[in-house]
Protein backbone atom coordinates (compact mmCIF):
# COMPACT_ATOMS: atom_id res chain seq x y z
CA UNK A 1 0.00 0.00 0.00
CA UNK A 2 2.77 2.41 0.93
CA UNK A 3 4.58 1.55 -2.28
CA UNK A 4 1.46 2.42 -4.33
CA UNK A 5 1.14 5.76 -2.57
CA UNK A 6 4.79 6.57 -3.27
CA UNK A 7 4.35 5.67 -6.94
CA UNK A 8 1.18 7.78 -7.16
CA UNK A 9 2.79 10.83 -5.53
CA UNK A 10 5.88 10.47 -7.72
CA UNK A 11 3.71 10.31 -10.82
CA UNK A 12 1.76 13.40 -9.77
CA UNK A 13 4.97 15.32 -9.16
CA UNK A 14 6.31 14.23 -12.53
CA UNK A 15 3.13 15.17 -14.36
CA UNK A 16 2.95 18.47 -12.48
CA UNK A 17 6.51 19.25 -13.46
CA UNK A 18 5.79 18.35 -17.07
CA UNK A 19 2.70 20.55 -17.00
CA UNK A 20 4.66 23.49 -15.61
CA UNK A 21 7.31 22.93 -18.26
CA UNK A 22 4.69 22.96 -20.98
CA UNK A 23 3.19 26.10 -19.50
CA UNK A 24 6.57 27.85 -19.46
CA UNK A 25 7.46 26.91 -23.05
CA UNK A 26 6.77 29.79 -25.39
CA UNK A 27 6.53 29.85 -29.16
CA UNK A 28 7.09 33.14 -30.98
CA UNK A 29 3.35 33.64 -31.43
CA UNK A 30 2.69 32.97 -27.74
CA UNK A 31 5.46 35.40 -26.78
CA UNK A 32 3.93 38.12 -28.93
CA UNK A 33 0.48 37.51 -27.47
CA UNK A 34 1.86 37.64 -23.92
CA UNK A 35 3.70 40.89 -24.65
CA UNK A 36 0.55 42.48 -26.07
CA UNK A 37 -1.44 41.45 -23.00
CA UNK A 38 1.06 42.81 -20.48
CA UNK A 39 2.49 45.89 -22.18
CA UNK A 40 1.35 49.14 -20.47
CA UNK A 41 1.77 51.20 -23.66
CA UNK A 42 -0.76 49.01 -25.45
CA UNK A 43 -3.18 49.46 -22.56
CA UNK A 44 -2.67 53.21 -22.76
CA UNK A 45 -3.46 53.07 -26.49
CA UNK A 46 -6.64 51.13 -25.69
CA UNK A 47 -7.76 53.97 -23.44
CA UNK A 48 -6.93 56.50 -26.15
CA UNK A 49 -9.04 54.56 -28.65
CA UNK A 50 -11.92 54.52 -26.16
CA UNK A 51 -11.57 58.26 -25.53
CA UNK A 52 -11.67 58.91 -29.29
CA UNK A 53 -14.78 56.77 -29.59
CA UNK A 54 -16.49 58.88 -26.92
CA UNK A 55 -15.42 62.04 -28.76
CA UNK A 56 -16.96 60.67 -31.95
CA UNK A 57 -20.26 59.90 -30.19
CA UNK A 58 -20.24 63.33 -28.55
CA UNK A 59 -19.87 64.98 -31.98
CA UNK A 60 -22.78 62.92 -33.29
CA UNK A 61 -24.94 64.05 -30.38
CA UNK A 62 -24.30 67.70 -31.34
CA UNK A 63 -26.38 67.12 -34.50
CA UNK A 64 -29.31 65.72 -32.53
CA UNK A 65 -32.00 67.67 -30.67
CA UNK A 66 -31.36 68.96 -27.18
CA UNK A 67 -33.86 69.15 -24.32
CA UNK A 68 -33.59 71.73 -21.55
CA UNK A 69 -35.68 71.37 -18.39
CA UNK A 70 -36.10 74.40 -16.11
CA UNK A 71 -37.86 74.90 -12.80
CA UNK A 72 -37.57 78.19 -10.90
CA UNK A 73 -39.07 80.11 -7.98
CA UNK A 74 -39.08 83.86 -7.38
CA UNK A 75 -40.68 85.92 -4.55
CA UNK A 76 -41.38 89.64 -4.67
CA UNK A 77 -41.54 91.85 -1.61
CA UNK A 78 -45.13 92.77 -2.56
CA UNK A 79 -47.62 91.84 -5.18
CA UNK A 80 -46.83 93.56 -8.50
CA UNK A 81 -49.45 96.10 -9.48
CA UNK A 82 -50.20 98.56 -12.23
CA UNK A 83 -51.86 101.92 -11.63
CA UNK A 84 -54.39 103.34 -14.05
CA UNK A 85 -55.68 106.42 -12.30
CA UNK A 86 -57.67 106.47 -10.29
CA UNK A 87 -57.47 102.67 -9.91
CA UNK A 88 -54.64 100.26 -9.01
CA UNK A 89 -54.71 96.70 -10.37
CA UNK A 90 -52.82 93.64 -9.19
CA UNK A 91 -50.98 91.95 -12.09
CA UNK A 92 -49.05 89.22 -10.31
CA UNK A 93 -48.35 87.36 -7.11
CA UNK A 94 -45.61 87.42 -4.53
CA UNK A 95 -44.78 83.74 -5.07
CA UNK A 96 -43.99 82.77 -8.64
CA UNK A 97 -43.17 79.22 -9.80
CA UNK A 98 -42.14 78.42 -13.37
CA UNK A 99 -41.63 75.11 -15.13
CA UNK A 100 -40.54 74.84 -18.78
CA UNK A 101 -39.29 72.31 -21.30
CA UNK A 102 -37.40 73.56 -24.36
CA UNK A 103 -36.44 71.37 -27.33
CA UNK A 104 -33.97 72.68 -29.91
CA UNK A 105 -33.07 70.96 -33.18
CA UNK A 106 -30.32 72.39 -35.41
CA UNK A 107 -31.54 72.49 -39.01
CA UNK A 108 -28.66 74.13 -40.83
CA UNK A 109 -25.15 75.07 -39.66
CA UNK A 110 -23.37 75.36 -42.98
CA UNK A 111 -21.99 71.83 -42.57
CA UNK A 112 -20.06 72.70 -39.41
CA UNK A 113 -21.64 70.04 -37.19
CA UNK A 114 -21.50 67.31 -39.84
CA UNK A 115 -17.86 67.95 -40.68
CA UNK A 116 -16.97 68.15 -36.99
CA UNK A 117 -18.47 64.67 -36.63
CA UNK A 118 -16.47 63.41 -39.62
CA UNK A 119 -13.28 64.81 -38.08
CA UNK A 120 -14.06 63.05 -34.79
CA UNK A 121 -14.71 59.82 -36.70
CA UNK A 122 -11.36 60.16 -38.45
CA UNK A 123 -9.66 60.86 -35.12
CA UNK A 124 -11.15 57.60 -33.84
CA UNK A 125 -9.63 55.78 -36.81
CA UNK A 126 -6.32 57.56 -36.19
CA UNK A 127 -6.33 56.34 -32.59
CA UNK A 128 -6.85 52.79 -33.84
CA UNK A 129 -3.97 53.17 -36.31
CA UNK A 130 -1.76 54.59 -33.55
CA UNK A 131 -2.50 51.46 -31.56
CA UNK A 132 -1.69 49.28 -34.59
CA UNK A 133 1.63 51.10 -34.94
CA UNK A 134 2.44 50.55 -31.26
CA UNK A 135 1.52 46.87 -31.62
CA UNK A 136 3.68 46.58 -34.73
CA UNK A 137 6.70 48.08 -32.99
CA UNK A 138 6.24 45.83 -29.96
CA UNK A 139 5.90 42.74 -32.15
CA UNK A 140 9.17 43.53 -33.90
CA UNK A 141 10.94 44.01 -30.58
CA UNK A 142 9.70 40.62 -29.40
CA UNK A 143 10.75 38.95 -32.68
CA UNK A 144 14.18 40.57 -32.49
CA UNK A 145 14.66 39.49 -28.86
CA UNK A 146 13.28 35.98 -29.49
CA UNK A 147 15.56 35.26 -32.44
CA UNK A 148 18.40 37.02 -30.64
CA UNK A 149 18.20 34.48 -27.81
CA UNK A 150 18.27 31.56 -30.25
CA UNK A 151 21.26 33.11 -32.02
CA UNK A 152 23.07 33.76 -28.73
CA UNK A 153 22.46 30.22 -27.51
CA UNK A 154 23.78 28.73 -30.74
CA UNK A 155 26.85 30.94 -30.53
CA UNK A 156 27.28 29.76 -26.94
CA UNK A 157 27.21 26.17 -28.19
CA UNK A 158 29.88 27.05 -30.74
CA UNK A 159 32.00 28.66 -28.03
CA UNK A 160 31.70 25.61 -25.81
CA UNK A 161 32.47 23.25 -28.70
CA UNK A 162 35.47 25.35 -29.62
CA UNK A 163 36.72 25.31 -26.02
CA UNK A 164 36.37 21.53 -25.91
CA UNK A 165 38.21 21.16 -29.22
CA UNK A 166 41.04 23.44 -28.12
CA UNK A 167 41.24 21.56 -24.81
CA UNK A 168 41.63 18.30 -26.72
CA UNK A 169 44.40 19.87 -28.78
CA UNK A 170 46.01 21.19 -25.60
CA UNK A 171 46.07 17.67 -24.19
CA UNK A 172 47.81 16.42 -27.34
CA UNK A 173 50.26 19.31 -27.21
CA UNK A 174 50.96 18.56 -23.54
CA UNK A 175 51.70 14.94 -24.39
CA UNK A 176 53.99 15.97 -27.24
CA UNK A 177 55.78 18.44 -24.99
CA UNK A 178 56.25 15.82 -22.28
CA UNK A 179 57.91 13.64 -24.89
CA UNK A 180 60.08 16.51 -26.06
CA UNK A 181 58.50 16.62 -29.52
CA UNK A 182 57.46 20.33 -29.47
CA UNK A 183 58.99 23.43 -27.89
CA UNK A 184 57.42 25.04 -24.83
CA UNK A 185 56.17 28.09 -26.74
CA UNK A 186 53.89 25.80 -28.78
CA UNK A 187 52.42 24.47 -25.53
CA UNK A 188 52.08 27.97 -24.12
CA UNK A 189 50.28 29.12 -27.25
CA UNK A 190 47.77 26.29 -26.87
CA UNK A 191 47.28 27.16 -23.21
CA UNK A 192 46.66 30.84 -24.02
CA UNK A 193 44.19 29.95 -26.75
CA UNK A 194 42.35 27.64 -24.37
CA UNK A 195 42.10 30.42 -21.77
CA UNK A 196 40.72 32.73 -24.46
CA UNK A 197 38.14 30.11 -25.44
CA UNK A 198 36.95 29.91 -21.82
CA UNK A 199 36.59 33.69 -21.77
CA UNK A 200 34.54 33.47 -24.98
CA UNK A 201 32.24 30.98 -23.27
CA UNK A 202 31.75 33.34 -20.33
CA UNK A 203 31.00 36.24 -22.68
CA UNK A 204 28.53 34.14 -24.67
CA UNK A 205 26.77 32.99 -21.49
CA UNK A 206 26.41 36.59 -20.35
CA UNK A 207 24.99 37.61 -23.74
CA UNK A 208 22.35 34.88 -23.43
CA UNK A 209 21.35 36.03 -19.95
CA UNK A 210 21.04 39.65 -21.05
CA UNK A 211 18.85 38.75 -24.04
CA UNK A 212 16.66 36.53 -21.87
CA UNK A 213 16.18 39.44 -19.47
CA UNK A 214 15.24 41.69 -22.37
CA UNK A 215 12.61 39.24 -23.60
CA UNK A 216 11.21 38.80 -20.10
CA UNK A 217 10.90 42.58 -19.80
CA UNK A 218 9.01 42.77 -23.09
CA UNK A 219 6.70 39.98 -21.97
CA UNK A 220 6.01 41.65 -18.63
CA UNK A 221 7.57 38.79 -16.67
CA UNK A 222 10.17 38.70 -13.92
CA UNK A 223 13.54 39.70 -15.36
CA UNK A 224 15.21 36.56 -13.97
CA UNK A 225 12.51 34.09 -15.05
CA UNK A 226 13.82 31.10 -17.06
CA UNK A 227 13.19 31.35 -20.80
CA UNK A 228 12.14 28.17 -22.60
CA UNK A 229 11.66 28.86 -26.31
CA UNK A 230 12.26 27.28 -29.70
CA UNK A 231 15.77 26.14 -30.60
CA UNK A 232 15.94 26.90 -34.32
CA UNK A 233 15.41 30.00 -36.41
CA UNK A 234 13.00 29.41 -39.33
CA UNK A 235 14.10 30.12 -42.89
CA UNK A 236 10.93 30.78 -44.94
CA UNK A 237 11.20 31.84 -48.55
CA UNK A 238 11.09 35.50 -49.52
CA UNK A 239 8.03 35.22 -51.73
CA UNK A 240 7.22 38.89 -52.36
CA UNK A 241 8.88 40.97 -55.03
CA UNK A 242 10.25 44.39 -54.17
CA UNK A 243 7.54 46.12 -56.22
CA UNK A 244 4.82 44.18 -54.38
CA UNK A 245 6.39 45.22 -51.09
CA UNK A 246 6.35 48.86 -52.18
CA UNK A 247 2.67 48.67 -53.13
CA UNK A 248 1.69 46.98 -49.88
CA UNK A 249 3.62 49.52 -47.79
CA UNK A 250 1.98 52.51 -49.49
CA UNK A 251 -1.43 50.97 -48.87
CA UNK A 252 -1.01 49.46 -45.38
CA UNK A 253 1.65 51.43 -43.51
CA UNK A 254 -0.02 53.02 -40.49
CA UNK A 255 1.84 56.34 -40.70
CA UNK A 256 0.70 56.88 -44.30
CA UNK A 257 -2.91 55.99 -43.47
CA UNK A 258 -2.82 58.37 -40.50
CA UNK A 259 -1.51 61.21 -42.67
CA UNK A 260 -4.26 60.57 -45.23
CA UNK A 261 -6.86 60.95 -42.49
CA UNK A 262 -5.15 64.12 -41.25
CA UNK A 263 -5.31 65.56 -44.77
CA UNK A 264 -8.99 64.67 -44.92
CA UNK A 265 -9.52 66.39 -41.57
CA UNK A 266 -7.79 69.51 -42.86
CA UNK A 267 -10.17 69.59 -45.82
CA UNK A 268 -13.12 69.27 -43.46
CA UNK A 269 -11.61 72.02 -41.32
CA UNK A 270 -11.82 74.30 -44.36
CA UNK A 271 -15.53 73.49 -44.66
CA UNK A 272 -16.09 74.21 -40.98
CA UNK A 273 -14.31 77.55 -41.29
CA UNK A 274 -16.38 78.44 -44.37
CA UNK A 275 -19.53 77.71 -42.37
CA UNK A 276 -18.80 80.98 -40.57
CA UNK A 277 -19.93 82.79 -43.73
CA UNK A 278 -23.38 81.16 -43.55
CA UNK A 279 -26.37 81.52 -41.21
CA UNK A 280 -27.43 78.99 -38.58
CA UNK A 281 -31.03 77.79 -38.54
CA UNK A 282 -32.67 75.90 -35.68
CA UNK A 283 -36.20 74.85 -34.74
CA UNK A 284 -37.46 75.24 -31.17
CA UNK A 285 -40.39 74.02 -29.14
CA UNK A 286 -41.11 75.30 -25.62
CA UNK A 287 -43.75 74.24 -23.14
CA UNK A 288 -44.21 76.48 -20.08
CA UNK A 289 -46.25 76.30 -16.86
CA UNK A 290 -46.60 79.19 -14.39
CA UNK A 291 -48.29 79.40 -11.00
CA UNK A 292 -48.34 80.66 -7.44
CA UNK A 293 -47.97 77.14 -6.05
CA UNK A 294 -45.10 74.63 -6.51
CA UNK A 295 -47.29 72.38 -8.69
CA UNK A 296 -47.58 75.24 -11.26
CA UNK A 297 -51.04 74.27 -12.42
CA UNK A 298 -52.44 77.71 -13.18
CA UNK A 299 -51.10 78.94 -16.56
CA UNK A 300 -49.84 76.80 -19.45
CA UNK A 301 -48.47 77.77 -22.85
CA UNK A 302 -46.41 76.36 -25.67
CA UNK A 303 -44.55 77.89 -28.56
CA UNK A 304 -43.01 76.52 -31.76
CA UNK A 305 -40.61 78.49 -33.87
CA UNK A 306 -37.73 78.58 -36.30
CA UNK A 307 -34.84 80.93 -35.67
CA UNK A 308 -32.00 82.18 -37.85
CA UNK A 309 -28.77 83.73 -36.69
CA UNK A 310 -26.12 85.12 -38.99
CA UNK A 311 -22.80 86.58 -37.94
CA UNK A 312 -22.21 89.24 -40.58
CA UNK A 313 -18.81 90.43 -39.44
CA UNK A 314 -16.33 89.23 -36.81
CA UNK A 315 -13.10 90.91 -37.76
CA UNK A 316 -12.40 88.46 -40.62
CA UNK A 317 -11.90 85.46 -38.31
CA UNK A 318 -13.67 83.07 -40.73
CA UNK A 319 -11.38 84.11 -43.57
CA UNK A 320 -8.31 83.61 -41.41
CA UNK A 321 -9.54 80.19 -40.28
CA UNK A 322 -10.05 79.12 -43.90
CA UNK A 323 -6.54 80.25 -44.77
CA UNK A 324 -5.12 78.43 -41.73
CA UNK A 325 -6.67 75.10 -42.65
CA UNK A 326 -5.57 75.48 -46.27
CA UNK A 327 -2.00 75.98 -45.06
CA UNK A 328 -2.30 72.90 -42.83
CA UNK A 329 -3.58 70.93 -45.83
CA UNK A 330 -0.61 71.99 -47.96
CA UNK A 331 1.85 71.19 -45.17
CA UNK A 332 0.41 67.69 -44.74
CA UNK A 333 0.68 67.13 -48.50
CA UNK A 334 4.42 67.82 -48.39
CA UNK A 335 4.83 65.65 -45.30
CA UNK A 336 2.99 62.82 -47.06
CA UNK A 337 5.44 62.85 -49.94
CA UNK A 338 8.40 62.83 -47.55
CA UNK A 339 6.81 60.02 -45.53
CA UNK A 340 6.25 57.89 -48.62
CA UNK A 341 9.89 58.29 -49.63
CA UNK A 342 11.01 57.30 -46.14
CA UNK A 343 8.72 54.25 -46.04
CA UNK A 344 9.87 53.05 -49.45
CA UNK A 345 13.48 53.42 -48.34
CA UNK A 346 12.78 51.33 -45.22
CA UNK A 347 11.12 48.65 -47.34
CA UNK A 348 14.02 48.51 -49.77
CA UNK A 349 16.59 48.39 -46.97
CA UNK A 350 14.79 45.49 -45.24
CA UNK A 351 14.24 43.66 -48.53
CA UNK A 352 17.87 43.90 -49.59
CA UNK A 353 19.02 42.96 -46.08
CA UNK A 354 16.90 39.80 -46.28
CA UNK A 355 18.34 38.92 -49.68
CA UNK A 356 21.86 39.55 -48.42
CA UNK A 357 21.35 37.42 -45.30
CA UNK A 358 19.91 34.58 -47.40
CA UNK A 359 22.94 34.65 -49.69
CA UNK A 360 25.28 34.79 -46.69
CA UNK A 361 23.60 31.69 -45.30
CA UNK A 362 24.28 29.71 -48.46
CA UNK A 363 27.90 30.85 -48.55
CA UNK A 364 28.36 30.11 -44.84
CA UNK A 365 27.26 26.47 -45.32
CA UNK A 366 30.03 25.96 -47.85
CA UNK A 367 32.51 27.79 -45.64
CA UNK A 368 31.72 25.47 -42.70
CA UNK A 369 32.40 22.39 -44.80
CA UNK A 370 35.66 23.85 -46.04
CA UNK A 371 36.71 24.94 -42.55
CA UNK A 372 35.96 21.50 -41.10
CA UNK A 373 38.05 19.83 -43.77
CA UNK A 374 40.86 22.32 -43.21
CA UNK A 375 40.84 21.63 -39.45
CA UNK A 376 40.90 17.88 -40.04
CA UNK A 377 43.90 18.22 -42.35
CA UNK A 378 45.77 20.47 -39.93
CA UNK A 379 45.17 18.10 -37.02
CA UNK A 380 46.46 15.17 -39.10
CA UNK A 381 49.49 17.17 -40.12
CA UNK A 382 50.08 18.19 -36.51
CA UNK A 383 49.93 14.58 -35.37
CA UNK A 384 52.59 13.87 -38.00
CA UNK A 385 54.53 16.92 -36.76
CA UNK A 386 54.46 18.65 -40.15
CA UNK A 387 52.19 21.45 -38.84
CA UNK A 388 52.46 23.73 -35.81
CA UNK A 389 50.07 24.53 -33.01
CA UNK A 390 49.43 27.85 -34.69
CA UNK A 391 48.20 26.07 -37.83
CA UNK A 392 45.74 23.96 -35.84
CA UNK A 393 44.46 26.83 -33.72
CA UNK A 394 44.07 29.08 -36.75
CA UNK A 395 42.05 26.36 -38.45
CA UNK A 396 39.93 26.05 -35.32
CA UNK A 397 39.35 29.82 -35.33
CA UNK A 398 38.33 29.72 -39.00
CA UNK A 399 35.78 27.00 -38.26
CA UNK A 400 34.39 28.94 -35.31
CA UNK A 401 34.05 32.06 -37.44
CA UNK A 402 32.33 30.12 -40.23
CA UNK A 403 29.83 28.69 -37.73
CA UNK A 404 29.20 32.11 -36.21
CA UNK A 405 28.68 33.60 -39.67
CA UNK A 406 26.11 30.92 -40.48
CA UNK A 407 24.22 31.47 -37.23
CA UNK A 408 24.25 35.26 -37.62
CA UNK A 409 23.13 35.01 -41.25
CA UNK A 410 20.10 32.90 -40.30
CA UNK A 411 19.18 35.29 -37.48
CA UNK A 412 19.65 38.32 -39.72
CA UNK A 413 17.47 36.75 -42.40
CA UNK A 414 14.59 36.01 -40.01
CA UNK A 415 14.88 39.45 -38.42
CA UNK A 416 15.02 41.15 -41.82
CA UNK A 417 11.81 39.40 -42.87
CA UNK A 418 10.13 40.71 -39.72
CA UNK A 419 11.58 44.14 -40.42
CA UNK A 420 10.21 43.98 -43.98
CA UNK A 421 6.72 43.14 -42.68
CA UNK A 422 7.03 45.97 -40.19
CA UNK A 423 8.08 48.39 -42.92
CA UNK A 424 5.05 47.32 -44.96
CA UNK A 425 2.76 47.75 -41.95
CA UNK A 426 1.63 44.11 -41.97
CA UNK A 427 3.53 42.74 -38.95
Amino acid sequence: MIRRIVILVTGMVFLGGAFCYAQDYLTLEESIALALDNNPLIRAQDKQVYASLMEKRSSLSDMLFSVDLNYSYARFDEEPTITIPPNEFTVGTKDNYRFSVEVTQPLFTGGALYNAYRIAANNYRVAGLDREQEVRDLKFQVVDAYYGIIEAREILDVARSSAASIKAHLDVAQAFYNQGMIPKNDLLEAQVRYAESLQNVITAENAVRLLESRLNTLLGRSISMPVDIEEEIPMPELERTLDDSYETALDQRQEIRITRLQIENADKGVWIARAGYLPNVAATYEYEKLGEDPDVDEDRAWTVGVGLSWNIFQGGSSYFEVSRFKAIRSRLGFLMQSLKDQVLLEVKNSYLSAQEARARTEVAVQAIDQAQENLRIQKDRYNLQVATTTDVLDAEALLDQARRNYISARADYATSLASLRSAMGTL
